[in-house]
């Protein structure tokens, strides 16, 4: 017989990261990256603790309300995936995660979409639900040299560095603060309304207010000026210093100032400071919707180091995702396929 499972939404506060410290996690598992992330994703944040004996899956989420009875997960903004003991067998984590469906289902929950970690979730299998393979995402290794470094950068890259640095361009790397938020905040904003980015690329200011007051020991920000001092370019980048995971966030460039590349300088400024500070690994991300684009191939430049990016997407109560999906118009053959956009009710 096996042994039961005990399931518990918990409260995301200082009382969490206690938790997490038992695992390798990165900042998307954090209480200050969860808490930010309910101003951007619509929802309640909350933790799962999922307990079988001494193991243990530990998910951040986001709940958020379908109506007055019934709700759904999904990730936080990120890559939050799961943190797990290392001595969980496949097994075991179907028999814990058909348990927690069986436990949301008397909730009320619909639906539960979980975007796993390139790095930390890399050997998680399970057969609940569906796991979707979406595209590479990219990292450079920290451990090696400068010149190994640049040995690896593509040479339209290093072009783009040296003229950035023959212009003039410098470099300010600090703390993401009230203050030097605005500048961010402008350049960021120029920059997708250039790219003509939808509404999800767009955040509120309380958004990075809350990240530079809730994580302030793991978020930096690096700033590229022009010769007149003048910022032309801008990235946020996270960092997780029991992992060694540092993370490029989100980042923009003036659209008048892009002919100075000033973003390569700053993707070469920030490789160095993670070397320097002796992180392990600067993650990228990958192009966009995982697609091999033009941004995968700008990342590919600055290292060719892949991972593979997945989700899993669990349908908790089959009748009401069914009937929500139904209500939406959508035809049998769209609900079966949990392939695109999951939960469909929500497209």
């Amino acid at each position: 017989m096996k042994s039961p499972v005990i399931c518990e939404l918990f409260e995301i506060n200082t009382e969490w990261d206690d938790y997490i410290n038992q695992f390798d996690f990165d900042i998307y598992h954090m209480s200050g990256w969860i808490k930010s992330s309910e101003l951007i994703d619509k929802g309640e944040a909350k933790g799962l603790i999922i307990s079988m004996d001494d193991k243990k899956l530990l998910f951040p989420l986001i709940i958020r309300k379908i109506d007055d009875i019934y709700w759904d997960i999904t990730s936080t903004y990120g890559y939050s995936g799961v943190l797990h003991s290392d001595n969980l067998t496949e097994d075991e984590i179907n028999y814990m995660l058909n348990e927690t469906i069986n436990y949301l289902k008397s909730q009320n929950c619909v639906s539960w979409f979980i975007r796993l970690h390139p790095i930390l979730n890399k050997n998680w299998q399970s057969q609940v639900g569906h796991i979707i393979e979406h595209g590479p995402t990219l990292s450079s290794d920290l451990t090696k040299t400068e010149e190994e470094h640049w040995s690896e950068t593509q040479v339209r890259h290093r072009r783009g560095i040296k003229r950035a640095l023959n212009e003039g361009c410098t470099i300010k790397i600090e703390k993401l603060t009230k203050e030097n938020i605005e500048i961010f905040y402008d350049i960021y904003e120029e920059t997708m309304r250039t790219l003509g980015a939808s509404d999800f690329y767009f955040f509120n200011k309380a958004y990075y207010f809350s990240l530079a007051n809730l994580l302030e020991k793991n978020i930096i920000l690096i700033t590229a000026f022009n010769s007149s001092n003048k910022p032309i370019a801008s990235s946020i980048y996270t960092l997780c210093e029991k992992t060694g995971i540092m993370q490029h966030h989100l980042g923009g460039t003036l659209d008048d100032y892009r002919y100075l590349q000033p973003s390569k300088l700053i993707t070469h400024e920030a490789r160095s400071w993670g070397r320097k500070n002796h992180y392990k690994v600067l993650h990228f991300g990958g192009g966009l919707g995982a697609k091999k684009d033009s941004l995968y191939e700008y990342k590919k430049g600055f290292s060719s180091n892949e991972h593979l990016f997945r989700s899993q997407r669990i349908i908790i109560n089959n009748d009401i995702y069914q009937k929500l999906c139904c209500e939406k118009g959508f035809s049998e053959l769209n609900i079966k396929d949990v392939t695109q956009f999951f939960p469909l009710y929500r497209k």
